[in-house]
């Protein structure tokens, strides 16, 4: 009987042991892996987010000559790429008139030949002041508090990879009206460099906003709920991460500003599915505003000029 009883407890406790390791085996399988979170620290700096347009460098200054009446050319003066000052003389016709050039610049194309007989309206010549370029840029009507009279821009040539400076010289009083959406003409001035071209395209970048001394935070640490409300992760010793709910400022697409809810000491956790679609994962978003500058309707066009008729005395 006795050795009966001590092999039933023998059954029990073996049955107890198994079940404890059963159920220390489901509960490790049941327990979620440690999260691999990247740390980020916080920094000051300053941010600035810009506008941008694009256009193509076209001359400021350019005079196509035609005769203003019929006329033989006696003589060509000049040849493609002199360069010549105003009231030079360019050609002279066969009974002594001379043709002169309005503007200074590059002599781009000669159409005329010598002894040629020509009629009223024949095109003669091309003058380009390449020493004077601009920029015109297309601006929608939800952008014009961006662009406004003697505003600086940064002009991008990306096929010569060169940045120069520039300047908003001219808004157009009237747009032109396409698939919704209203379009005014800026005119931007430019500073002279001999590697720009005529024709180059190109990209205006014109200051929106910018704070200085500010929290920056990478997009890529940044989080939203359910009600699309900021939020980080902080460190919190060995401890679980705190969530801490912040209020954003501006960004450039890379950092954005913290105006509260982080400290320069926190220290930032980023989980793997926030660096994979987080924040910063998309593309850099505009900062704009709607309030219309006074200075955008100030200035006056800066056109092509038109072209000039030359002539003498006729034939």
């Amino acid at each position: 009987m006795k050795l009966k009883k001590n092999s039933n407890k023998r059954i029990i406790i073996c049955s107890i042991i198994g079940l404890l390791a059963v159920a220390s085996g489901i509960a490790l399988y049941a327990m979620p892996p440690k999260t691999s979170y990247t740390e980020v620290k916080t920094t000051t700096g300053n941010l600035a987010t810009n506008y941008s347009f694009a256009g193509s460098i076209e001359a400021k200054n350019r005079e196509t000559i035609f005769a203003d009446k019929a006329m033989q050319i006696k003589a060509i003066n000049v040849q493609e790429g002199d360069e010549v000052s105003s009231d030079t003389v360019l050609m002279t016709t066969a009974m002594g008139g001379e043709i002169k050039s309005k503007i200074s610049g590059a002599v781009s194309s000669i159409s005329a030949d010598e002894n040629a007989q020509l009629m009223p309206g024949a095109k003669l010549l091309d003058i380009v002041d390449y020493s004077n370029l601009q920029l015109k840029v297309q601006v929608d009507e939800y952008d014009l508090s961006a662009v406004s009279i003697d505003k600086a821009a940064t002009i991008t040539i990306h096929s010569i990879n060169k940045d120069v400076s520039g300047k908003i010289t001219a808004v157009s009083k009237e747009g032109e009206y396409a698939n919704g959406v209203t379009t005014f003409t800026a005119t931007i001035s430019l500073a002279n460099n001999s590697n720009l071209r005529v024709g180059m395209s190109a990209e205006a970048k014109v200051l929106n906003q910018s704070v200085t001394n500010v929290l920056l935070l990478p997009m890529s640490a940044i989080q939203f709920d359910a009600n699309n409300s900021p939020y980080v992760l902080i460190k919190n010793g060995n401890n679980a991460p705190k969530t801490a709910r912040i209020t954003l400022g501006i960004n450039d697409g890379v950092h954005t500003e913290i105006k509260s809810g982080v400290t320069a000491n926190d220290t930032v956790l980023v989980p793997p599915i926030a660096k994979a679609t987080g924040f910063g994962s998309g593309a850099p978003m505009r900062q704009g505003t709607n309030e219309t500058s006074q200075e955008t309707t100030q200035g006056t066009s800066q056109g092509t000029p038109q072209g000039s008729y030359g002539g003498g005395q006729g034939q």
